[in-house]
């Protein structure tokens, strides 16, 4: 019998950042684990490379139509996780013999004819969205479906201790906002005390500004693999981080998190679990009272009464939602 095959359609590097990446990564493990094949079709630059070196890889261009489609030709499953794609290619795709799992967690646009349709924002089932819903579409919705790396499903919660002494630190692979050094300098003037531990990924340009506000207690950690991001997010007290999957992830752990804004697809995550208590979200990334309401917020989580009540507020995902999407595209795929 034929193995069948996953092609992954997605984005990320300097420019897209890296969130799109990981978060396939956690799902196409899943059906990797049941016996596909799996394929990464990207468009990017080679600092994907390091993420993806144990996948199948293409770096293509896939906004040109026609190689993409002979690409996806012995594919039976085609996962799209894409701020770029058109109607028209979604369409395209649909008229090929294969069956699309569409992320579709910002545009919400219900496009799919048939297939599934898969929304892990916190709440969105309970909000009015892809409707009128389609009879030949499964419509995959609410964090019970987070796909998690295989690092995070299954970790213990931090212990919420009496003092925070060490603050985790990441705004993504590639910090598109600058605002890194930004935060480093608050914290090493207003909390020198503090053990600063500052994720640096490979889509980094603005290394030697950070390394300026760099002192005793600051440790910069570069391109951290997914072990090595769960080790110092269950080593760390709090977390300060933008949203995206490093934000499910933090959450997942029950680490107290001061959440910023830097792009605004990633608003309707970092309202909702700001909504439920799970985090605090101060603001976006160029309000020009950042770094007074980073303060006040760091000042509420000195409680460790506050810190506790937001991790008790976490409990709105499951432990392996990349298995739930692999069982629910299976058994509706016969």
């Amino acid at each position: 019998m034929q193995t069948k095959k996953l092609t992954v359609l997605t984005e990320g590097g300097r420019v897209f950042g890296f969130g799109h990446i990981t978060r396939c990564l956690s799902i196409s493990r899943h059906f990797e684990d049941f016996g596909m094949m799996v394929e990464f079709i990207v468009d990017g630059d080679d600092s994907i490379l390091p993420i993806l070196e144990n996948q199948s890889l293409i770096l293509m261009n896939w906004l040109d139509k026609k190689p993409l489609l002979q690409k996806l030709q012995e594919s039976s499953f085609v996962l799209i996780d894409s701020l770029r794609i058109s109607n028209d290619q979604i369409d395209d795709i649909q008229k090929l013999d294969t069956v699309i799992i569409y992320i579709d967690d910002e545009k919400r646009q219900n496009f799919l004819e048939k297939g599934f349709v898969l929304d892990w924002t916190i709440l969105v089932d309970k909000k009015n969205y892809f409707l009128p819903k389609k009879e030949n579409v499964t419509y995959l919705l609410g964090s019970k479906y987070t796909p998690l790396r295989e690092a995070f499903a299954g970790s213990n919660r931090i212990l919420i201790n009496s003092e925070i002494k060490r603050v985790f630190i990441s705004f993504g692979g590639s910090d598109v906002r600058n605002l890194t050094a930004k935060v480093l300098e608050f914290l090493s003037k207003n909390f020198p005390s503090l053990k600063k531990i500052v994720v640096i990924g490979d889509g980094f340009t603005n290394t030697k500004s950070i390394k300026l506000f760099q002192d005793k207690n600051t440790t910069l950690i570069y391109n951290a693999h997914a072990e090595e991001m769960s080790s110092l997010m269950n080593n760390s007290d709090i977390a300060i981080s933008s949203g995206g999957q490093t934000l499910y992830e933090l959450v997942s752990l029950g680490v107290p998190t001061i959440a910023i804004l830097l792009v605004e697809n990633a608003r309707d995550d970092t309202e909702g679990w700001t909504k439920v208590g799970s985090i605090d979200y101060i603001g976006n990334f160029d309000d020009e009272d950042l770094l007074q309401k980073l303060l006040v917020s760091m000042k509420m989580l000195k409680k460790q009464e506050n810190r506790q009540k937001m991790q008790n507020s976490s409990n709105f995902m499951g432990l392996n939602g990349g298995k739930l999407i692999l069982d629910a595209v299976m058994k509706d795929s016969k």
